[in-house]
């Protein structure tokens, strides 16, 4: 395990509940001592109510992946910039790709073949930051690498390779594809869009 190594400014998000409930943050300073001062998250208008002593999740990105590690909540500040402080108790680890956070959710995509032009349609069943899962109606080899395109908040373009297929459904095939060229950026904007739709997810069952 690594040590933490953050820098003011870095954009974070901090999980609560093991991770259940993700919010957006940013470090705003790093002492001496290893503390971190960061955002008191704001959901809805409202500062997330997060206790003194309660041990929460740190995520982060760099150009080297997905990072996390356990923090205790120290302090609490009030003022124009609402703070937290936060001790690391832990070090930091990498998260594979098995461990991104999945979406379920059905997005439209077209895709092209690696070094053809033709293209195609598909559906993706679910999403995260480290590859997708998709329906098909063209039959695609294990090792096939596709460009794949569609929409979240924005224009998404990603190289994957197929690592998995499955024949037999009612309608096409079902193939898992696992990212192999996109840029840190895209990832992390994916992560986020995830977090965003899992929060929305999440409010709607409160509601």
């Amino acid at each position: 395990m690594n040590q933490v190594n953050l820098q003011p400014g870095q954009k974070i998000k901090i999980g609560l509940n093991e991770g259940k409930v993700m919010y957006s943050s940013q470090v705003q300073d790093v002492s001496r001592d290893g503390t971190l001062l960061v955002d008191t998250p704001v959901y809805r208008g409202h500062l997330v109510p997060i206790r003194v002593d309660s041990i929460v999740q740190v995520i982060y990105f760099t150009k080297q992946g997905l990072f996390i590690f356990y923090a205790k909540v120290l302090n609490r500040f009030s003022g124009s910039i609402p703070l937290l402080e936060l001790m690391p108790i832990s070090g930091v680890e990498r998260l594979q790709r098995r461990k991104y956070f999945r979406l379920e959710k059905l997005i439209p995509f077209t895709y092209k073949i690696v070094g053809e032009d033709e293209e195609y349609r598909g559906m993706i069943q679910d999403i995260s930051g480290g590859g997708l899962r998709c329906q098909v109606d063209k039959k695609l080899e294990v090792g096939t690498q596709i460009e794949c395109n569609f929409i979240l908040d924005e224009e998404v373009r990603v190289i994957g390779k197929v690592v998995r297929y499955e024949e037999g459904l009612e309608k096409g095939y079902e193939i898992g594809v696992c990212y192999v060229d996109i840029d840190e950026k895209m990832r992390e904007k994916i992560i986020r869009y995830i977090f965003e739709e899992q929060r929305k997810i999440r409010q709607k069952g409160i509601e």
